[in-house]
């Protein structure tokens, strides 16, 4: 893991230690997922592959929820796991990123509100050369191809499989172009 990473999971962890016993002094009920209204931490890793394709995983951490925050926080680690192979962070894809160039950009936003999915946040991937910013992504389970829910088991499953369409897509465009 490298050091920025680190340091910002140590800084979540005593972040989140002294909001727990804050909560508890006060009394609050834990256990309530945070809504659109409170206020949140974005989070951003930058990736390159050995083609200079770039991708940005970004999550949402809620200051005030820090059992929340432990699972979000899961998925993206998770997400940049399962990125991995190909890609590797490189916190120089951020000075680059609003850089034109014959590679393909795409983003994961995890823990989104603009996924619109019922009942809480979901993911949204997009990639530049689709012509299309982001499309929230859908339940694979669900027929009505409703958003998936961060929550919901197959969401990881759901979100790396749109991102490989999108990402693969992508390419095709930029070769094109």
């Amino acid at each position: 893991m490298s050091r920025p990473l680190l340091f910002l999971v140590m800084l979540l962890v005593a972040v989140g230690m002294s909001d727990v016993s804050a909560q508890t002094k006060k009394g609050s009920a834990p256990g309530r997922n945070p809504t659109e209204k409170d206020p949140s931490i974005l989070v951003n890793v930058y990736m390159r592959d050995a083609g200079k394709n770039e991708v940005l995983v970004a999550t949402r951490i809620w200051p005030g929820f820090p059992e929340y925050n432990a699972v979000a926080l899961a998925r993206y680690f998770a997400v940049m796991k399962a990125l991995e192979p190909p890609f590797v962070q490189d916190d120089d894809v951020a000075y680059t990123w609003g850089t034109k160039g014959k590679v393909t950009k795409c983003s994961i936003y995890l823990e989104s509100w603009e996924a619109n999915a019922k009942g809480g946040t979901g993911a949204v991937v997009g990639c530049e050369a689709n012509g299309v910013s982001n499309v929230a992504v859908a339940a694979s389970a669900d027929p009505k191809k409703s958003a998936s829910l961060s929550s919901d088991s197959a969401h990881m499953k759901d979100v790396l499989e749109l991102f490989k369409k999108q990402m693969d897509r992508a390419k095709q465009n930029v070769a094109k172009g």
